[in-house]
C-alpha cells in the first residue's frame, strides 16, 4: 500500500509547487544569481525590498530547503540554491522558447531550435548545414550561439540553448547529459603571416619557447591541450600569454603582432585562404580528442531538434568519410 500511494504522493508535492511557485519567484532567483544582493536584485525587478525578502522567505518555505546563506555583502546560493537557480534559469528559458515559437507560428514558421558550438566544427559541419536547411527547411527558425565549450555547457544546463557541439567539461554536471562523438580535431601552431618566425622554420616547441602566445581561457580543453603539450615537451608554460576566447579576436591579433597561437586546422584553413596566417612545421600531441553533440539527458527532444541533429550527425559522417578516402 505505501509503495502504491508513493507516486500520488510526489505528485501531489509537485502539483502543490506548481500552484505555489510564483513567477516573480524564478525572476528573482536569476536576479540574485546574477547581483548577489538583495536590494539591487529587487530593484532590477522593479521590486521593494521587503517585497523581495517576502518572495524570497515563501520560496524557501514551498521548497522546504535554505537557498541562500545571508551575510553583510549579500546572499550566497547554498548547493540547494544552486539547484534552484538551474531550474528556474531553464523554466524561464523554456517559457522565453515559447513565445519565440509562437511567434514563429504567427509566421508561418514550424518551430526553433537554439544550438552552441565551439569554432572547429563550424566552418565544416554547422555552416553546411545551415546553408542546406536555409534552402530545404525554410520554416525552420534556428538560433546560434558560438563559444568554449564550458561556456556551452553552462548554457547547456541553464536552458539556453537546445544542442551542443563542444566538449563536455569535468565537473559541469556531466552525469546530466547525453554525448555522442561527432569528429576529430586536429591542433596546429600559427603566427600572423608577417610574423618574422616565418623565416626561421622552427621544428619543436623549444624552438618557440622565447616567443609571446595567444592562449585560451580557463578550463577551455583547448588551454588543457596547450599546457598539456608544454608539460610533455618539458618546457615552463608560456610567459605573460594573452588570454582569449573568441577566434576573431585571436586572428586579428595574430595579423598584427608577432604573437603564435594554436587554433584546429578548420579554423586555419578558414583565414588561410586570404593569406592572413601561416602554420608551422611543429608537431603537437593529439590530445584534444573528439567533439561531441551533446544535450541534457531530461530535455524533451522535439521533431526540430531530432532533425537537425541527425543534419549535424550526417555531415560530420560525411567529413569522416572523406578523411577515410
Amino acid at each position: 500500500m505505501t509503495r502504491a500511494s508513493a507516486p500520488c504522493t510526489i505528485s501531489g508535492m509537485i502539483d502543490t509547487l506548481v500552484f505555489r511557485l510564483k513567477f516573480r519567484q524564478l525572476l528573482l532567483l536569476r536576479q540574485i544569481s546574477r547581483e548577489p544582493a538583495l536590494n539591487r536584485a529587487a530593484r532590477s525587478l522593479n521590486l521593494s525590498q521587503p517585497t523581495a525578502s517576502k518572495l524570497l522567505q515563501d520560496m524557501e518555505t514551498d521548497l522546504e530547503a535554505q537557498l541562500f546563506e545571508r551575510h553583510a555583502h549579500g546572499l550566497t546560493p547554498t548547493r540547494s540554491g544552486l539547484v534552484a537557480i538551474r531550474h528556474a534559469e531553464q523554466i524561464l528559458a523554456d517559457l522565453g522558447r515559447l513565445r519565440h515559437d509562437l511567434q514563429a507560428v504567427g509566421r508561418g514558421l514550424s518551430g526553433t531550435v537554439t544550438i552552441g558550438t565551439i569554432g572547429a566544427p563550424l566552418h565544416e559541419i554547422i555552416t553546411p548545414v545551415l546553408v542546406s536547411l536555409a534552402e530545404t527547411e525554410p520554416e525552420l527558425c534556428v538560433t546560434l550561439h558560438v563559444g568554449t565549450s564550458d561556456d556551452l555547457m553552462n548554457m547547456l544546463h541553464a536552458g539556453r540553448i537546445d544542442l551542443a557541439i563542444g566538449r563536455a567539461i569535468e565537473g559541469i554536471g556531466s552525469d546530466l547529459l547525453l554525448v555522442e562523438e561527432l569528429a576529430s580535431e586536429q591542433l596546429l601552431i600559427v603566427a600572423g603571416a608577417q610574423n618574422p618566425i616565418n623565416e626561421r622554420i622552427p621544428k619543436t616547441l623549444h624552438d618557440l619557447r622565447d616567443a609571446r602566445w595567444i592562449i585560451h581561457t580557463r578550463p577551455s580543453p583547448m588551454r588543457q591541450a596547450i599546457e598539456t603539450a608544454f608539460t610533455l615537451a618539458r618546457l615552463p608554460l608560456p610567459s605573460f600569454p594573452i588570454e582569449l576566447s573568441s577566434v576573431t579576436a585571436t586572428i586579428d591579433l595574430l595579423s598584427q603582432s608577432d604573437m603564435l597561437a594554436v587554433v584546429p586546422r578548420s579554423i586555419y584553413k578558414l583565414f588561410a585562404r586570404s593569406g592572413i596566417l601561416r602554420e608551422l612545421p611543429v608537431s603537437l600531441p593529439d590530445i584534444m580528442g573528439s567533439y561531441s553533440l551533446i544535450r541534457l539527458r531530461n530535455r524533451t527532444v522535439t521533431p526540430e531538434m531530432d532533425y537537425l541533429a541527425g543534419e549535424i550527425r550526417g555531415r560530420a559522417i560525411g567529413l569522416s568519410d572523406n578523411a577515410i578516402k
